[in-house]
């Protein structure tokens, strides 16, 4: 980057708001992926936890970093300021490979006379070879994706993944908004006022982190009032 330019900025307060929607999403995204196998499938939930989410937290969280460090890189080159895309975890494949693939061949394993534990560990070793054989296929078609582009059009490529968002993971929250107004229509309404509307608060505030904290603070002050309008579960414990 020349010095004529300003200084990359690794950090700004907008980031917030990229950080809490990607968390956010992927959170959604991994409780289909727990409950299909566990309330569908039967499978062990201790699996699930301590064996499938952290595997798949660190592959997000490295393709986060190499796509950083490429940002950097791109900015470097060309001079100009560049932000990373997000990476995460793909709606439509995860509920897939849940309900085709790893609630299947768990069930399959138990048939054949596996014990729960065993036909549970072998679906997680079989879910992991699917997902190298499915990056395989990924890098070895990234070549033709140009002339997709060219052939599909925009709205075709795009209009699935919108109507899963709108579906899954716009949708399926509101459920949890209305349940509890008092808090989820104050929250939604900051998103509303921040990001739709474009309206800024003070300090320059991201709106998502600032829904995000006036929601908690209004949970845990108003909950035990019974004045949220849904069931306060309080502050869950800390278990290490």
């Amino acid at each position: 980057m020349n010095n004529t330019e300003k200084k990359y900025r690794w950090f700004v307060l907008g980031d917030l708001n990229g950080f809490f929607g990607l968390m956010f999403d992927n959170l959604t995204v991994l409780s289909f992926l727990a409950g299909i196998l566990i309330f569908v499938f039967k499978f062990p939930a201790d699996i699930i936890y301590t064996r499938m989410f952290p595997g798949t937290a660190f592959g997000v969280l490295f393709g986060d970093l190499v796509y950083t460090w490429m940002a950097f890189r791109l900015a470097r080159k060309t001079g100009r300021q560049v932000t990373a895309m997000p990476l995460g975890l793909d709606t439509p494949s995860t509920i897939g490979i849940a309900l085709v693939v790893l609630g299947p061949a768990f069930v399959g394993f138990k048939a054949s006379g596996m014990p729960e534990h065993d036909a549970a560990m072998m679906t997680w070793y079989l879910g992991m070879a699917t997902m190298v054989m499915i990056g395989i296929l990924k890098v070895i078609f990234s070549f033709l994706g140009q002339w997709i582009q060219r052939v599909v059009p925009q709205a075709g490529l795009l209009g699935s993944l919108a109507g899963i968002g709108l579906a899954l993971i716009g949708f399926i929250p509101l459920v949890d908004i209305f349940g509890m107004p008092l808090v989820g229509l104050i929250a939604l309404g900051l998103v509303f006022y921040t990001l739709v509307a474009g309206i800024g608060l003070p300090k320059n505030i991201p709106g998502v982190f600032a829904s995000v904290f006036l929601g908690t603070v209004l949970y845990y002050l108003l909950g035990p009032t019974g004045l949220i309008g849904g069931t306060y579960a309080g502050a869950p414990p800390l278990e290490f």
